[in-house]
């Protein structure tokens, strides 16, 4: 078993085939394992590094709260450690986010591979005045003890993947939804290849168009008849689609 060791943590990966190095940085909820239908069959010409992110998977012993900066400076630590050579980078989701901010910031890498990434925080009116009527009804009912209401609130508020997490995980989690990382796109400026689900409801996809017009040097590939997870709900097309631009 690998790991390694960042923050005084131990954070698990995996390592296949031999070759040029690409790594991969899975969505929030996953583990390294989703990945395991996409690297079939890289492992003849590439060397893969499979990460578990901290909270996740076999790396599960974390108890900081990460931000997403923190997660891309893991990432370049584990880079630099492993003496890693310009990496192709691959995120789904969650991963993109950390890539978006690994790729604005540190150079260590050739290509970039975002699918269905995360990272664009929409803003309506609607959408704020539901936060703050939450916050407004939470503090009340907290200063006037009304603790049945209060518990009722909180659990009943938040998204699936909010309500799944630990305590560690939702903090994480908060921090990301609310980090908007538009101001990021500018500064990508290597090949990116953004690779999204037709009808994804997640991270929808005028985000991707939004990238795809603000990083310079980006193309965009929509898998038809798939959302959030196209590696999965049209395999073939997509596998068709990543291998093809890996020349696999």
């Amino acid at each position: 078993m690998l790991y390694f060791e960042y923050s005084g943590l131990q954070i698990y990966y995996e390592k296949k085939g031999e070759g040029i190095p690409i790594i991969f940085l899975h969505g929030w909820g996953c583990n390294k394992e989703i990945f395991s239908q996409i690297i079939t069959n890289l492992t003849n010409k590439y060397e893969v590094y499979l990460i578990d992110l901290p909270s996740f998977g076999k790396s599960i012993n974390t108890t900081i709260d990460f931000t997403i900066k923190e997660l891309a400076h893991m990432l370049l630590s584990f880079i630099e450690y492993y003496n890693i050579d310009y990496p192709i980078l691959v995120g789904h989701s969650y991963g993109g986010r950390i890539l978006l901010e690994y790729a604005s910031k540190y150079y260590n890498y050739s290509k970039l591979i975002l699918i269905d990434s995360a990272g664009i925080k929409r803003y309506s009116l609607k959408k704020q005045f539901k936060i703050y009527l939450y916050k407004v009804k939470k503090k009340y009912f907290k200063l006037t003890k009304q603790l049945m209401k209060y518990e009722k609130l909180v659990s009943s508020s938040g998204s699936i993947d909010y309500k799944n997490s630990s305590e560690v995980q939702k903090k994480m989690l908060t921090h990301a939804v609310n980090y908007d990382q538009k101001h990021l796109l500018k500064d990508i400026t290597k090949e990116t290849l953004l690779i999204w689900g037709e009808h994804d409801t997640k991270t929808p996809l005028k985000d991707a168009k939004l990238m795809h017009k603000q990083i310079k040097n980006s193309g965009l590939v929509i898998i038809p008849n798939s959302g959030h997870f196209p590696f999965i709900e049209n395999h073939e097309y997509f596998m068709s689609v990543f291998n093809n631009y890996l020349g696999v």
